[in-house]
């Protein structure tokens, strides 16, 4: 499932029930050095053009992925 969290918050929600020492693979020149699922919750700031990828099944071994936004997303305004 990937998720775009917009704060710390929201980043902690889209953590959900995984496991403070599930791996943490970061991409290059992002800012972020965790390296655990536990670190990450550990973070005071969050920036919104990141997006994390977390594996379908959370008690199989696997990681989650922080990266930077490939796409530009648009919202449709409220209406």
């Amino acid at each position: 499932m990937r998720y775009r969290p917009k704060s710390v918050a929201a980043l902690h929600i889209a953590l959900g029930g995984l496991p403070d020492k599930m791996r943490v693979q970061v991409d290059r020149d992002i800012g972020v050095s965790a390296k655990s699922v536990g670190e990450l919750r550990k973070a005071t700031t969050w920036s919104e053009n990141l997006v994390i990828s977390t594996p379908q099944e959370p008690g199989r071994e696997g990681a989650v992925k922080v990266s930077k936004v490939s796409v530009a997303t648009r919202f449709s305004p409220k209406r």
